[in-house]
């Protein structure tokens, strides 16, 4: 397999990666979200199969929940 980048390999190997977390959802699915501080954390996005985890407003993206 031959794989062609825009961009050369240094920079793409010099990224740093934000850490992320994976909560789990009752339906099964799971939030991504990157930690912040002392039990907190941001929304990056949500994985599920089950429409109403995406119309809850307290999983939507960029929103900070308290644990």
């Amino acid at each position: 397999m031959i794989i062609y980048f825009p961009e050369p390999q240094e920079i793409i190997s010099a990224i740093e990666y934000k850490e992320m977390v994976q909560i789990k959802l009752p339906s099964g699915g799971h939030v991504n979200a990157e930690p912040l501080a002392y039990n907190q954390i941001r929304i990056i996005g949500i994985v599920s199969t089950d429409p109403m985890d995406y119309m809850n407003e307290k999983y939507q993206p960029g929103m900070v929940v308290t644990l």
